[in-house]
C-alpha cells in the first residue's frame, strides 16, 4: 500500500509554512536556515542559472534584487504579470510551484517518507481571493506534486486552530494581516458537531506587512537623500553604478523589514548598514535610531486604511453584533505590530487573545482540516464566496452584461441555474 503523508500548507506572501500530525499533535516542518518559516522568495543564480528558493534566495537577493522574486502571491491570478531573472521568466503560478516543490522536499526530509509516498495537502488562501486566484493556487499545488485535498481560507484555518486551542463555541472575529493581504472574517464554531461556518467576510488583497516595509524603506531613503543631497529615485538619477545602486536598495529594504519586526518587541531599534555605497570617494554608512512612536507616525496612512476597513465592516454586516463575539483572533505576522493589537481592543471593546502564535495559526488549522479530510479527525468547514460569480452575456444591442449566478456571501459548495 502506498504511503500517504497529510499536511496543511500556508502559502504566504512573505513566508510559507507546512504542518503535519505527529503522535496526535501538529508538528511544523523545519526548513534549512529558517526553521519553521520558508521565505516565499525565489532567486536565480547568475553563473549556474540554478533556481534557489527560501532563506538562501532571500539572502542572495538582498544584494541582487533585480533577479529575486518576492511577494509573488500578491499577483496570483494576474495572467499578464511575469518576472525575468537572468533569462528565466516566471508567472506568479510558476513561482508558487517552485516554492511548493521546496515545501514538498522539506516535508519528505522531515517525515523521512519514501520517495514515492503520496503527499496530500490542504492549502490556504486569503478569504478575499477571487476564483482565478484560488484556481491558480490549486494548480500550483498539483503541479508541485501534491494531491490537493481542499483549498480553504486563511481566516477559516485560523479559526479552526483557535477554537481547538481555546475551546470556543460562539461567533469569532478573525483579523488576518499577512505580508500582502488583509482579511476580515466572522465565523461561528460548534464544537459539539465539529463544524465551522463563515458568516461574512471582507478584506483587501493588496494590503499587508509589505506596505509597512515600503513606507519605512522610503523613509530611510529620504534620510539618505537629505544627508547627501542625492536623488535615489532611480539608478540613473543617483549617479551610482548599477550594482551599487541595486545592492543599496536591497539592503535598505531588508533593514526596513528587520526594523519593523524589532519594533514589535522593543520601543526603539538601531539601524546600522555599513559600506552601503561609495560617494565622493568614501564609503557611506547608514546609522539611524528609530522609535516605535516614529514608526507609527510613518505608517499612519496604513493604520487608517486597516482600522477604517474594520469599523466599516462591523457597521455594515448584518450577521453579528459586537455583543455576539466570543473572542477576537489575530492571525498573520503583521498582527504582532503593537498599534494594531491596541486598536483592536478599542474597536471591539474587549481584550484580544495574544497567547497563540499568530504566525502559525493558519497552518495548524490547515493541518487539522487535512487530517479530517483523510479521516483522522471530524471537522466540517463551510466557507462563503468572497466575490459574486456569473456569466457575461451579449444583449440584443451588443452590450456585455454580467448576470450574477452566485452572490458574494453564499456558502459553498453550491450551485445555481437561470433559464
Amino acid at each position: 500500500m502506498q504511503e500517504e503523508i497529510v499536511v496543511g500548507i500556508d502559502l504566504g506572501t512573505t513566508n510559507t509554512l507546512a504542518c503535519y500530525m505527529k503522535k496526535g499533535k501538529p508538528e511544523l516542518v523545519r526548513f534549512p536556515g529558517s526553521k519553521k518559516l520558508l521565505p516565499s522568495v525565489l532567486y536565480v543564480e547568475k553563473e549556474t542559472g540554478k533556481i534557489v528558493v527560501g532563506e538562501k534566495a532571500k539572502k542572495q537577493g538582498i544584494l541582487d534584487p533585480l533577479n529575486r522574486i518576492r511577494s509573488s502571491k500578491t499577483y496570483m491570478g494576474d495572467f499578464a504579470k511575469t518576472w525575468t531573472c537572468y533569462g528565466k521568466t516566471f508567472t506568479p503560478t510558476e513561482v508558487a510551484i517552485e516554492i511548493l516543490q521546496e515545501v514538498k522536499e522539506g516535508i519528505k526530509r522531515r517525515t523521512k517518507c519514501s520517495d514515492d509516498a503520496k503527499i496530500s495537502a490542504v492549502i490556504t488562501v486569503p478569504a478575499y481571493f477571487n476564483s482565478n486566484q484560488t484556481d491558480e493556487t490549486r494548480k500550483a499545488g498539483e503541479a508541485a506534486g501534491f494531491r490537493v485535498l481542499q483549498i480553504i481560507t486563511e481566516p477559516m484555518a485560523a479559526a479552526v486552530a483557535a477554537v481547538k486551542e481555546l475551546e470556543l463555541n460562539k461567533k469569532i472575529f478573525v483579523v488576518d494581516l499577512g505580508g500582502g493581504t488583509f482579511d476580515l472574517s466572522v465565523l461561528e464554531a460548534d464544537q459539539a458537531n465539529h463544524s465551522y461556518r463563515a458568516l461574512d467576510i471582507d478584506g483587501d488583497r493588496h494590503l499587508g506587512g509589505d506596505d509597512f516595509d515600503e513606507l519605512l524603506y522610503q523613509h530611510f531613503l529620504q534620510i539618505i537623500e537629505d544627508d547627501l543631497g542625492l536623488d535615489l529615485s532611480s539608478q540613473k538619477a543617483s549617479g551610482l553604478v548599477e550594482n551599487e545602486y541595486y545592492s543599496m536598495t536591497g539592503r535598505v529594504h531588508d533593514a526596513a523589514e528587520i526594523a519593523k519586526i524589532d519594533l514589535s518587541e522593543h520601543s526603539e531599534t538601531e539601524i546600522n548598514i555599513s559600506n552601503l555605497f561609495t560617494y565622493n570617494g568614501k564609503k557611506y554608512e547608514f546609522e539611524y535610531s528609530l522609535t516605535r512612536s516614529e514608526f507609527d507616525e510613518i505608517c499612519g496612512e496604513l493604520y487608517e486604511k486597516i482600522f477604517s476597513r474594520i469599523q466599516h465592516f462591523v457597521k455594515r454586516s448584518h450577521t453579528f453584533s459586537l455583543e455576539d463575539l466570543e473572542t477576537i483572533i489575530l492571525a498573520g505576522g503583521s498582527c504582532y505590530i503593537p498599534k494594531i493589537q491596541q486598536e483592536m481592543t478599542n474597536i471591539f471593546h474587549q481584550s484580544v487573545d495574544t497567547q497563540m502564535d499568530r504566525s502559525t495559526l493558519v497552518v495548524i488549522g490547515a493541518c487539522f482540516v487535512a487530517e479530517a479530510e483523510s479521516g483522522g479527525l471530524e471537522i466540517q468547514v463551510q466557507d462563503v464566496i468572497s466575490h459574486s460569480l456569473g456569466v457575461e452575456t451579449v444583449t440584443p444591442d451588443s452590450r456585455l452584461v454580467l448576470t450574477k449566478m452566485l452572490k458574494k456571501g453564499e456558502v459553498y459548495p453550491c450551485e445555481s441555474k437561470k433559464l
